[in-house]
């Protein structure tokens, strides 16, 4: 996805019965990526040129969205405070009167301008890194350049359900874009990487053999940050148990600054006898 693709997806506008409609960049797949709406709603309860900016994220995918049916959006306003303000968010498709919603969202926002704020303090040790020497790599959800670092995620040996991955995204230089393309690509990885830990499966069995899907995604951004520069992303998987997958996830500057955070609960299961996943 290129930049002008990208700020299409973001293009929020109104149909005729004024409902707000989330563009799907590919009415052609089977399944709206979740990444997609946690960039839309980023966008959504923080507007570019807002004096709020988003600080957290949590999201429920209680079905899988149709590509090939609009997606309309219901944003209510809750609290808007001096400083902490709240947003809620449900994404939906189908008729009015028998909605099929694909996403309740719960987004909390705080000043933009973060001037003045005394404590700074980074608690996990990272240290600085150096993009190029990890591997270039072809992220198809990356809008830009990827490296991996170490093994990826097409491994059928159980290795560690570990992941990292530099990643840069040199025309996103308008900084309001930072925020949303993050939450794009970090609803990918967490999957493939609990999948790494299971002997003779890789994310290429998803959907193939195995039914997947997430579930719930949270995420913290902690400060701002630049995409068009080098970011390092580690994935960290937790736990696959009883059909549920759980991981988070980091988001580093080359420098070693924690900037972003986020939490991921998927389903990761074999499919009944003779069902497709």
């Amino acid at each position: 996805m290129n930049l002008d693709q990208f700020r299409a997806m973001l293009t929020l506008g109104d149909d005729t019965e004024g409902r707000t409609v989330l563009p799907v960049p590919d009415p052609s797949v089977e399944r709206i990526f979740g990444g997609q709406i946690m960039a839309q709603l980023i966008v959504a309860a923080a507007p570019p040129g807002s004096a709020k900016a988003v600080k957290s994220l949590q999201i429920a995918f209680p079905r899988a969205g149709r590509a090939a049916e609009p997606l309309y959006l219901d944003l209510e306003q809750t609290h808007d405070g001096r400083s902490l303000g709240h947003r809620r968010a449900v994404a939906w498709q189908g008729q009015e009167s028998a909605r099929r919603v694909v996403a309740t969202a719960s987004i909390l926002v705080d000043h933009a301008d973060e001037a003045g704020r005394r404590y700074d303090y980074q608690y996990s040790a990272a240290t600085a890194g150096d993009p190029t020497a990890a591997k270039p790599v072809d992220f198809a959800v990356v809008p830009g350049e990827a490296r991996v670092i170490g093994d990826g995620l097409d491994v059928e040996d159980a290795v560690a359900a570990e992941l990292g991955f530099w990643m840069r995204c040199p025309d996103f230089t308008d900084t309001a874009l930072a925020q949303p393309v993050i939450a794009y690509i970090s609803d990918w990885p967490l999957i493939g990487t609990l999948l790494k830990a299971v002997p003779g499966v890789s994310q290429r069995d998803a959907h193939v053999t195995v039914q997947t899907g997430v579930v719930t995604h949270s995420m913290w951004f902690h400060q701002p940050f630049d995409v068009a520069q080098w970011l390092r992303v580690q994935i960290h998987g937790v736990r696959l148990v009883g059909g549920r997958g759980f991981g988070t996830g980091d988001v580093y500057t080359q420098s070693g600054t924690h900037v972003v955070s986020f939490a991921q609960e998927s389903v990761v299961r074999t499919p009944p006898k003779g069902m497709q996943p």
